[in-house]
């Protein structure tokens, strides 16, 4: 494996807690056209590739009725909204995540941020919630790219920023991560302390994530020495 020179995060589930505020906004679209509501479980289901599959997903799983793509767009832009304005309310760091960035800013080891949540809002979130932490960069969703786990789109990103993605250690909560990992020819490392369980994750075939920030600090640290 060729020395690290880059450590890219994802952030839903990964440095920051935002299920609730998720779930919230769902919630506030399926109420709207009187569709039952989801829990923070099934919330966690429905994430990781994007608003438009978490909304379908909720969709299948709570409605009952066919909804066509106009109504869907309509719902769609009701639901970002919601999120987009109150995306702060319930969203918390995890435990251990701040210092753990920030030895790693100390150590001046580039850290990057990719989601698959709309570029605005991430930006917003790290902003607020990471302000002191160094990023090399923060990309998220945007209208005129691919999602993760796209190999083109993350291949030709991380070149944008002067980096390969075979000296690139990727750090994520789910088999959306590991994908995008693998499709680039890069490491990773999944936890399973955000929204996927180790059960969860085991059902898609990754069989060695991490259970806190603490051991994946040991897990990193070990892996840039």
């Amino acid at each position: 494996m060729e020395k690290i020179n880059l450590i890219v995060f994802d952030l839903d589930g990964t440095i920051l807690n935002t299920i609730e505020d998720i779930r919230s906004a769902i919630n506030y679209v399926l109420s709207c056209y009187d569709i039952e509501n989801a829990t923070t479980d099934d919330v966690k289901r429905y994430v990781g590739n994007g608003f438009s599959n978490a909304l379908r997903a909720a969709l299948d799983d709570k409605c009952q009725n066919y909804v066509d793509e106009n109504e869907f767009s309509l719902m769609l832009t009701l639901l970002r909204t919601r999120y987009k304005n109150h995306a702060t309310e319930n969203t918390v760091k995890y435990q251990g995540m701040e210092e753990l960035l920030g030895d790693l800013n100390k150590k001046e080891i580039p850290i990057g941020v990719l989601t698959n949540k709309d570029d605005e809002v991430a930006k917003a979130l790290i902003d607020k919630f990471y302000r002191g932490i160094k990023f090399s960069f923060v990309e998220g969703k945007k209208a005129s790219r691919a999602l993760k786990t796209d190999k083109h789109m993350v291949s030709s990103l991380l070149s944008s920023y002067g980096f390969n993605a075979e000296s690139t250690l990727f750090v994520g909560d789910s088999e959306v991560d590991r994908t995008t990992a693998s499709n680039v020819g890069s490491p990773s490392l999944i936890v399973n302390y955000g929204f996927r369980s180790k059960e969860i994750l085991e059902m898609h075939g990754i069989y060695d994530s991490i259970d806190s920030v603490e051991s994946l600090r040991r897990k990193i640290f070990k892996m840039i020495s």
